[in-house]
C-alpha cells in the first residue's frame, strides 16, 4: 500500500509539500499540484485519516446524542447540524441513547477518548453536573437551558411560549385543555415548562385527567396523529402542536415553532467558540384552521 513518501518520491515533492497539497493546509501551486494529484492517481494512494487524526489532534467528527431518531422534532435539529456540519468539513455521528444514562456515559468516554472533536446533546437523561466533568476532554453544546452550568447552550423560552399558547386558548373561550408530555417533569425541562405554563394560566389545580404522559406514539403523542385519532373518534377538539413540521401546515393546525433549524445551525456554530456561549431563540405561535378564525373573529369585534 502506497504512502506518502511514495507519492513525494513519484511526484519529485517533498513530503512536507505533498502533505500541504492533500490537506489543503498552505500554498502549492497550481503545477506541483498537479503533478502530485497525477502521483496519488498512479499510486492509488489514499490517505490514512486515522493517522491524520492522531498527528492534528482533530477528527473531523461530532457526536450528536439524539434520544430517538424517528421523532420529528430530533430529526429537524439533526437535518440543520448536519448541514451546517457539511459546509464545514464536518461529518456527523448520530448516538441514540433512548434516555439511557449508561449509554449517554459511553459516548461521554468517546469524547474523552478524543474519538469526537465535539459532541451536541439534543436532550439527556444525565444531570448538567456529570457532563460538566467531560468539558475538559473537548467542547459540549445542549439545545436545552443550561442555566448557571459551564455548558454552552443554545434554547428557546418554552416556558413563555407555553404561557402565550394556554393564555391564547383562554381568551378564545377554551376550557378543558389536554396536554401531552413525553416525559416525566422531574426529568424533562420541557414537560415541567409545559405544566408550570398550564397552571399558571388555568390555576393550580390541574385535573390529572387532561394529562397524557409518555406520549411517544404517533396517534397520542404528536399533534397530527392526536388530530386524525379525535376526528375518528367525531371529536371536534382543536389542536397546537410544536415545532411546524411539513404535516402541520397540510392538516392545517395550529403550531408552536421554536425554530429548531435555527437552534441546530447555532449549536454546531457555538460548539468551536473559545468561549462558553448561552445562546436565545425566539419562538412564534403560527395560527391555521379554526383556531386562526376564532382570533380573527374576536379581533373584528374587538374593532367594531
Amino acid at each position: 500500500m502506497a504512502n506518502i513518501r511514495d507519492v513525494a518520491k513519484l511526484s519529485g515533492h517533498s513530503v512536507s509539500t505533498v502533505s500541504r497539497a492533500l490537506n489543503h493546509s498552505g500554498y502549492v501551486s497550481a503545477a506541483t499540484r498537479q503533478e502530485i494529484l497525477v502521483a496519488v492517481k498512479q499510486l492509488d494512494y489514499h490517505r490514512n485519516d486515522i493517522a491524520l487524526a492522531l498527528s492534528t489532534g482533530k477528527t473531523h467528527q461530532i457526536g450528536v446524542i439524539i434520544p430517538f431518531v424517528n421523532r420529528p422534532y430530533f430529526q429537524k435539529l439533526t437535518a440543520a447540524i448536519t448541514a451546517e456540519a457539511f459546509e464545514q468539513g464536518y461529518q456527523v455521528t448520530l448516538l441514540p441513547t433512548n434516555y439511557q444514562p449508561e449509554r449517554e456515559r459511553q459516548y461521554l468516554a468517546m469524547l474523552k477518548h478524543h474519538l469526537l472533536d465535539g459532541l451536541i446533546f439534543l436532550s439527556r437523561s444525565l444531570p448538567f453536573s456529570e457532563l460538566v466533568d467531560f468539558r475538559d476532554y473537548g467542547p459540549i453544546v445542549c439545545c436545552e437551558d443550561t442555566f448557571d452550568y459551564p455548558l454552552a447552550s443554545v434554547f428557546t423560552n418554552r416556558g413563555e411560549s407555553f404561557v402565550h399558547a394556554f393564555q391564547l386558548l383562554k381568551q378564545c373561550g377554551f376550557r378543558h385543555i389536554g396536554v401531552t408530555v413525553s416525559r416525566d417533569e422531574h426529568h424533562s425541562q420541557s414537560a415541567k415548562l409545559t405544566l408550570q405554563a398550564y397552571k399558571m394560566v388555568y390555576g393550580p389545580q390541574l385535573d390529572p385527567v387532561l394529562i397524557y404522559r409518555h406520549t411517544c406514539r404517533m396517534t397520542d403523542g404528536i399533534a397530527a396523529g392526536a388530530q386524525r385519532e379525535l376526528q375518528q373518534q367525531g371529536h371536534g377538539a382543536l389542536v397546537i402542536g410544536q415545532e411546524n413540521i411539513p404535516v402541520s401546515f397540510l392538516m392545517d393546525y395550529s403550531t408552536i415553532d421554536h425554530r429548531l433549524t435555527e437552534m441546530g445551525t447555532t449549536a454546531f456554530k457555538l460548539l468551536f467558540q473559545p468561549e462558553i456561549m448561552k445562546q436565545a431563540i425566539s419562538s412564534e405561535l403560527i395560527l391555521r384552521g379554526r383556531l386562526k378564525k376564532i382570533v380573527a373573529q374576536q379581533q373584528a369585534k374587538s374593532r367594531s
